[in-house]
């Protein structure tokens, strides 16, 4: 087989069985999530002071959301970030880490806002999101549920 010629026994062998579909390996369909996100992309891009309340509705709104989605799932995280995309597609982010992990609207709110004072707002935004990071089990949340049963693919 000229893969083993050319990358060695093992690595062509394992390339070769790569190729044709062939892992032993289980299959794994779950994991523990990072972060979690919420974001938006508006109908029409929004300037920073014409279309402040309705930008500032939609970043609580954002926040409260991500906060009851690490509610339900039972985690809390410590670095709080924002993502903006302006009408020239340019994509920025900004973060920062809270002492202590939350799940809380208020405080997401709080620290997004506080990144989002670090971002020239000049130029009209397309996109808004908010972010939460370095996610851990809430406490009292209990384990992660099981992971389903492993499919084992051969060919």
């Amino acid at each position: 087989d000229w893969l083993i010629g050319r990358f060695g026994k093992s690595y062509g062998a394992w390339l070769h069985d790569a190729a044709w579909g062939r892992d032993d390996r289980p299959v794994v369909t779950e994991s523990e999530p990072v972060s979690m996100s919420r974001e938006t992309t508006f109908d029409r891009d929004l300037h920073a002071k014409r279309d402040k309340a309705e930008l500032g509705a939609m970043f609580t709104q954002l926040a409260t959301q991500v906060a009851s989605d690490l509610q339900r799932k039972g985690y809390v995280g410590r670095t709080i970030g924002i993502k903006l995309r302006f009408e020239d597609f340019k994509t920025v982010t900004r973060d920062m880490s809270i002492e202590l992990p939350t799940a809380e609207a208020a405080t997401i709110r709080l620290a997004a806002g506080l990144c989002l004072k670090r971002v020239d707002l000049g130029a009209r935004i397309r996109l808004l999101g908010v972010r939460v990071g370095s996610l851990q089990r809430a406490p009292g949340a209990g384990p992660a549920r099981p992971p389903a049963p492993a499919a084992v693919v051969k060919a």
